[in-house]
């Protein structure tokens, strides 16, 4: 019976331990013409020197970088905003990474494809652990793309989720 109740109990800690964190960046790529392509980083500003552990969701539960134990990016997908019937057809591949001051480049997320007349593209995660990347001074995500440029100019969202998971002491800090 005890063994049973320390096992309801430590669900209950994990479940305080997890925390989400969401994110997005937006740019517009522009139209061209059929011969011009897209090579390299697409430029999602908002992804570049991060700081997670700044973050309020992290801040609103007392969890400091020291408390941080596992970080593992659970959802990574890219919308067309605009125009209203854009779609993401004009991407041939795109992967993305993340880098950190003294840490390894890693690919975090591939595309499997861009369906013509879909908006939307849910990437393939990688089973990468991102502790050490958010915990660095700055994490910077950056893309590696292959596309022809789009007919009209095109408004592109990307938005991931990371679960971030907190030590014991992530716990003390947001009970007290």
């Amino acid at each position: 019976m005890l063994f049973f109740l320390m096992g309801i109990g430590c669900g209950a800690i994990d479940s305080l331990l997890t925390i989400e964190i969401e994110e997005s960046s937006q740019v517009m790529v522009e139209q061209g013409t059929v011969l011009e392509s897209l090579l390299g980083d697409l430029g999602f500003g908002d992804f570049v020197s991060m700081d997670l552990t700044q973050s309020q969701a992290l801040a609103n539960q007392g969890v400091e970088p020291g408390d941080i134990e596992r970080v593992t990016l659970t959802v990574l997908e890219l919308e067309a905003i605009e125009p209203q019937d854009g779609d993401l057809s004009f991407f041939e591949s795109m992967t993305f990474s993340v880098s950190a001051p003294d840490v390894d480049e890693v690919q975090i997320a591939s595309a499997p494809g861009f369906p013509e007349g879909e908006a939307l593209v849910v990437f393939d995660r990688e089973d990468v652990d991102l502790t050490e990347y958010v915990v660095s001074e700055s994490m910077t995500i950056s893309t590696d793309v292959t596309a022809k440029r789009p007919e009209q100019d095109t408004l592109v969202e990307a938005r991931f989720t990371v679960e971030v998971q907190a030590t014991v002491q992530g716990v003390k800090n947001q009970l007290e």
